[in-house]
C-alpha cells in the first residue's frame, strides 16, 4: 500500500501562485479537499485494478499519479473516469451541506472531462481512439482534439478577461494549446 514518491513542478507552483491571485484564499481549503477526492478516486481504481501508484507529480495542470504496472486502453479511461466521478460524487454529497464545496468539486470534475491531453478526459479519449483505430490514428485523433479545445479555451479565455474577468481559463487554453503542440 506504499504510495511512492511525491514531485512537484515550478508549473505547479506558477499554478498555485495564478489560484491564489484569481480566487479568495478562504477557497483555497475547498479546492485542496475537491482535488484531494478527485485524486483520491484515482488512486482508488489504480487499486481496484490491481495496480500501485510509483509517484504523485504535481505540475502545472494539476496532479498526475503515476501508476506501478501496465494497463490497457480499458483500464487507463477507467482510472482516468474515476477522477471526475469522485468529483461530481462530491458535489452531490456536500451540495446540501456546503455549495461552495459543490460547485468546486462540479466545475473540477467537468472541466477534467474536457477531451484535452493531459485532462481525464483527454486521456479517455485518447484511450477510445487508441483502442478504437489503433495507437497511430488514435494519437493523431487525440492531438488534433487537443488543439482544437485549446483553441476554443483560449478564445474563452479572452471574452471571460474582456468582460473584466479572470485570466485562468485563458491561461489554461494557453497551456494546452503548448501541450498539445508538443502531440
Amino acid at each position: 500500500m506504499r504510495m511512492g514518491r511525491l514531485h512537484s513542478t515550478g508549473g505547479f507552483w506558477l499554478l498555485v501562485g495564478a489560484l491564489l491571485l484569481a480566487a479568495p484564499l478562504s477557497l483555497m481549503g475547498w479546492v485542496l479537499l475537491a482535488c484531494a477526492i478527485h485524486e483520491l478516486g484515482h488512486y482508488l481504481a489504480i487499486r481496484a485494478l490491481g495496480g500501485g501508484v510509483e509517484a504523485l507529480r504535481l505540475t502545472g495542470l494539476g496532479a498526475v499519479m503515476v501508476p506501478r504496472g501496465m494497463f490497457g486502453y480499458r483500464e487507463e479511461c477507467l482510472i482516468a473516469l474515476a477522477g471526475p466521478a469522485a468529483s461530481l460524487a462530491l458535489a452531490l454529497l456536500s451540495a446540501p451541506v456546503e455549495e461552495t464545496l459543490a460547485g468546486v468539486s462540479l466545475v473540477l470534475g467537468l472541466f477534467n472531462l474536457l477531451p484535452v491531453a493531459p485532462l481525464d478526459g483527454g486521456r479517455i479519449l485518447r484511450g477510445l481512439v487508441c483502442r478504437w483505430f489503433g495507437p497511430d490514428t488514435g494519437e493523431k485523433i487525440s492531438a488534433w482534439v487537443t488543439r482544437f479545445f485549446a483553441l476554443a479555451l483560449s478564445g474563452a479565455g479572452v471574452w471571460v478577461m474582456l468582460q473584466g474577468g479572470s485570466f485562468t481559463l485563458l491561461l489554461f487554453g494557453l497551456v494546452f494549446l503548448w501541450k498539445g503542440s508538443l502531440l
